[in-house]
This record gives structure tokens, sequence and C-alpha cells, in this order.
């Protein structure tokens, strides 16, 4: 990664040596020797998609990911017998657009339902120093787990 946060030296610019809109260099000079390259900056990053086939593959996670599942359906029966009304809003489930993405197969039962998290500061004065950060909340866990450290995602 450029140590600007310019960009990443991936994909078109993983032969690069020097950052293509600032100029600063890839490598550390002081780490770096003649057999290995040593970059002056690292972005680690965890992709959503091995994490969730990891907690379908766990038996106990599976089961409690089927929560959403088995509450949509219990608010859909419920729609039926009262005329499309719920007698409560409790949870995004309720919402018109959840529910409808749902009746029309756009979220189908094993589908996984995130929410993408948000927030960033600047650090400093001089406003040359931000940092961003970002949680994936799983909806498929019920509300009194969703938001427990364990499963939230980075």
């Amino acid at each position: 990664m450029c140590p600007n946060t310019c960009l990443a030296f991936t994909g078109p610019y993983a032969d690069l040596a020097r950052c293509p809109r600032c100029g600063e260099g890839r490598w550390d000079p002081k780490k770096t020797t003649a057999t290995q390259k040593v970059a002056r900056q690292t972005f680690d990053t965890f992709p959503i998609g091995p994490q969730l086939q990891a907690l379908w593959r766990h038996p106990d996670h599976a089961e409690k990911m089927r929560w959403r599942e088995e509450r949509t359906q219990s608010i859909l029966d419920e729609l039926k017998m009262t005329g499309g009304i719920p007698d409560v809003y409790e949870d995004v489930l309720h919402g018109k657009q959840y529910l409808d993405a749902c009746q029309s197969g756009k979220i189908k039962d094993r589908d996984a339902v995130l929410v993408l998290s948000i927030d960033g500061a600047q650090l400093y004065e001089s406003k040359r120093s931000d940092c961003w950060i970002y949680i994936w909340v799983l909806f498929d866990h019920s509300p009194d787990a969703r938001y427990q450290k364990k499963y939230v995602l980075p």
C-alpha cells in the first residue's frame, strides 16, 4: 500500500516500485535487502465470504443463523392473519423493503443478510491523517446476539 494511502499495489499496480499518484516509494529502504523486499505500509483485509462460510460450516453457528429465516416466516404468517399490517415493528425484519425482497425471491432462506457500518475520523488538526473502520453486522442472528463482539465481523 502507498504510504500516503493513495492506492494498494495490487492488480495493475502490482509491479510498481513507486506510487503513480504521489511518487512515494513502495519499499522500506531500511528493511529491504537484496533478497527480500519489505513494504513501507501494508493493509490487511478479512473477506466477508470466507467468514460467512466458516459460520455456516459450524453446526452451532449454522443453527443460530437460521433465526432470520424462521423469524421471517413467522412475520409473513402474522401479516397474512392481520391483513398485511404487523402488530408491532420490533426489528428490521418487519420492514417493507426487506419483506418485499423476501417475497419476490431477491432474499432467499439461506442467504446472508448483512449491514455494513462505517465510521471515520480525522486524527489531527492538520487533517493529514485519518482513520476509517468498518464492521459487518449479520442480521441472520437474533437482535440479542447480533451486536455481540463474537458475531460482529471485521
